[in-house]
């Protein structure tokens, strides 16, 4: 009789008419609570969670915030020991405040393993998950900032080449410097262009400008070019802890981009996220973007772009001169440009609280939502917030063919994104405590100085005192010590 039962048993469990073993749900019963930004990074952490629950008979509650509010709801939760959340997810330069700050668990080999970490590019496993010589993170989005552009109207044998070329003395093409970008944009502002066989006016460029939006680090962008001097690793900072943010390099960058905000740009660009970004250039409305490498998906989509096929990718454009802070003086560019591609946030990471009381659950989440193969999926989606990070993207052709590339564009989006990672004088984003608060003050300078309340110098002048009285309050020479370890200076 007995046998009989347990045949019966087994019948009914391979019928699919009882639930999976105990043993094949491992964390049946158990909730994990991670915390993200709200939309992009924030919707498929909840989508691919809940597949994973499914699997693993788990619950997941994931909590989005606006980008502004991320990080302090985060802090605070740490700060207070409240063991609000389980798995954080959040911008590479949190690490210093939250790494730094004891709040993380190391990342497990398992873990690694199970994430195939040698496939992720060096840059973001090695130096921009890593803290005080410990892995704290599984890097989930690699993240820097290029250039978009219409390629269909910037070229050489664009109808327009002849009358551009006529003015500016140059052919019409993908800008190497923010003198170029400017002369561009301003050269198409308010023409009328055909666009999917539409003839429509135009306008210059889409970039995020709104305050708490994360516009300053386009800004960095363009004080790049004027005030990174190559084979000299300071940008925020100098090597005495000093600001840099107020030079003739910086403000330079900040006037560059008042001039370009009153000249070119798209209807309300005062208001725009990097979300207003990705809807208007796909949309045909500007000749040029700037992002990170979420647009390029984007373009190809027949739902979300009239520009399939139309847009051209590039790194971010340099200067034809920059500040040497040791000289004191400006200086020309050898070749004619100082190109200093940003790394702009550094990209999201996946990290898991200390104090989490379901550390084997909340690392079994991570090894899904951060696997190869969903890797590759994300980074090859739009409206994802996941942009390249893994070898295994770059060789991969067929990966964004099948995504709605031609061959053509996906060589050139991928090759934006290598040339930008690998340039020898490419900036890595500020990652030692503080960072948030830093970049608040920047962020409030920007905007005194686009609306006209204070001047490019002002402004700047205010945002480096500010930075000097962070520093002073987290401590000098702590805060000295990390700056340099974070730019792999001892």
């Amino acid at each position: 009789m007995r046998k009989v039962l347990l045949f019966a048993l087994l019948a009914v469990m391979v019928l699919g008419l009882m639930p999976m073993a105990a043993q094949d749900q491992p964390f049946a019963g158990m909730k994990i609570v991670v915390v993200s930004q709200q939309g992009a990074i924030g919707d498929p952490a909840r989508t691919y969670g809940e597949e994973w629950a499914a699997k693993t008979g788990a619950t997941v509650e994931v909590q989005q915030f606006a980008y502004a509010e991320l990080f302090p709801k985060i802090i605070t939760a740490l700060q207070t020991k409240s063991g609000e959340f389980d798995v954080m997810i959040f911008a590479a330069d949190y690490l210093g405040d939250i790494g730094g700050g004891g709040y993380l668990l190391p990342v497990p080999d398992d873990v690694k393993e199970a994430v195939d970490w040698n496939d992720i590019l060096p840059l973001y496993r090695e130096r921009i998950a890593d803290w005080g010589g410990t892995t704290f993170a599984v890097p989930w989005d690699g993240d820097s900032h290029m250039m978009y552009y219409r390629k269909d109207l910037v070229n050489p044998n664009s109808p327009y080449n002849e009358e551009f070329k006529a003015a500016n003395g140059y052919d019409l093409d993908e800008p190497q410097t923010w003198t170029q970008y400017k002369a561009i944009a301003e050269f198409f502002q308010g023409k009328e262009v055909d666009t999917a066989g539409v003839t429509a006016p135009i306008f210059g460029v889409a970039e995020a400008l709104r305050k708490k939006a994360q516009s300053y680090w386009f800004l960095m962008d363009r004080a790049a070019g004027y005030s990174k001097i190559p084979g000299d690793p300071y940008f925020f900072f100098d090597e005495n802890m000093t600001p840099l943010v107020n030079n003739p390099g910086w403000v330079q960058g900040l006037q560059d981009w008042i001039d370009i905000y009153n000249c070119c740009a798209a209807p309300d660009m005062l208001n725009f996220d990097v979300v207003n970004v990705r809807a208007v250039f796909p949309a045909g409305q500007t000749v040029f973007g700037l992002d990170w490498g979420d647009v390029g998906p984007i373009t190809v989509d027949p739902n979300a772009s009239v520009i399939q096929g139309l847009a051209g990718f590039g790194t971010t454009p340099g200067a034809e001169r920059y500040w040497d802070r040791m000289k004191g003086e400006w200086v020309d560019a050898e070749g004619g440009v100082n190109k200093a591609p940003f790394l702009a946030f550094g990209g999201w990471e996946i990290t898991v609280a200390a104090d989490t009381d379901v550390a084997e659950a909340a690392w079994d989440y991570v090894k899904y939502i951060a696997s190869k193969d969903l890797a590759g999926v994300l980074a090859t989606t739009g409206g994802t917030g996941i942009n390249p990070l893994r070898q295994s993207q770059f060789d991969n052709l067929e990966l964004w063919t099948n995504a709605g590339f031609d061959e053509e564009s996906a060589k050139d989006y991928l090759q934006a994104i290598l040339d930008t990672i690998n340039d020898p004088n490419a900036i890595v984003d500020l990652r030692i405590p503080g960072a948030f608060e830093y970049f608040d003050a920047l962020d409030n300078g920007i905007a005194k100085a686009i609306t006209g309340e204070a001047s490019a110098q002002a402004a700047l002048d205010e945002v480096a005192a500010t930075w000097d009285a962070i520093t002073d309050r987290l401590g000098r020479d702590t805060q000295l010590r990390l700056y340099k370890q974070s730019l792999g200076i001892e």
